[in-house]
């Protein structure tokens, strides 16, 4: 149900409005079981009307023209690879003051607040709604940080690490600035925390978990996602006794933790 309603609301599909990235013109999403037994989403979209990498090069060779302007705004909008203005050390001492409150939730356990209304006017701080609704965007900023600090935070470990090189690439490179290639073409999208992956704010915001948001700029990154989709249509699907396995084990855990813990009911 969950990937059904994020292939319609997030992805646009079967939906009246467009998706958060646009119209969808093609889909295709695969499960996969984590090694913590966890279930994941790997999806591909492809938005109506986008040209070819080489195309896309070919516009973005023009140093002063609208195109660039416009690329650069979308892809800086659809994803960061930063927090919501403040730093991580800023947005660390936010969560451990947020946590001293009695009060306080894990935003990965709870379900996200929906947005009020919008006015149809400029903002006014006397008015109420416009009040309420700078309010929210506060509190989405808030808790989308937080989200991002116990979740998209990158660390370096057994899981990842061959010979002293990580897998994921981390720590990645800091980009100060969204900058063009002018000899080739490419963009390298602004980038200030090391390791943290890009991400799209609503969408952390509404999944209250760890994503991960890259586009597809490259001929070497599609051909590389081509063999990585290739890898998993051709993999077997989970079988029903392997979603049993998965729940019988998740209980075991849980048991054998609240037992350890002395919390058995």
């Amino acid at each position: 149900m969950m990937v059904k309603l994020f292939i319609k609301h997030v992805s646009g599909i079967g939906s009246e409005q467009p998706g958060l990235y646009g119209n969808t013109s093609a889909y295709y999403g695969t499960v996969e079981q984590q090694g913590r037994l966890t279930l994941h989403l790997h999806l591909l979209l492809w938005i109506t009307g986008s040209l070819s990498p080489q195309e896309i090069r070919n516009n973005m060779m023009e140093v002063n023209s609208e195109f660039r302007q416009k690329m650069i705004e979308y892809l800086e909008g659809v994803h960061q690879g930063h927090f919501i203005e403040k730093t991580m050390s800023e947005v660390e001492n936010d969560v451990k003051y947020a946590e001293s409150d009695p009060v306080y939730k894990n935003p990965t356990e709870t379900l996200p607040d929906i947005p009020p209304e919008p006015c149809t006017h400029p903002n006014d701080p006397q008015c109420p709604k416009c009040d309420m609704s700078n309010k929210w965007w506060i509190k989405f900023k808030g808790i989308t940080n937080d989200l991002l600090y116990r979740s998209n935070i990158h660390s370096c470990g057994d899981h990842c690490l061959v010979k002293g090189i990580c897998k994921a690439r981390f720590p990645r490179p800091i980009i100060n600035k969204t900058v063009v290639d002018d000899n080739d073409g490419s963009i390298l999208l602004q980038k200030l925390e090391e390791r943290l992956n890009t991400f799209t704010p609503a969408l952390t915001y509404l999944l209250c978990s760890n994503s991960d948001v890259t586009s597809l700029l490259s001929g070497t990154a599609l051909k590389a996602v081509v063999a990585y989709v290739t890898d998993y249509i051709t993999k077997t699907p989970l079988k029903t006794y392997t979603i049993f396995q998965t729940i019988r084990d998740i209980t075991i855990q849980a048991i054998d933790s609240r037992v350890y813990t002395g919390n058995l009911m």
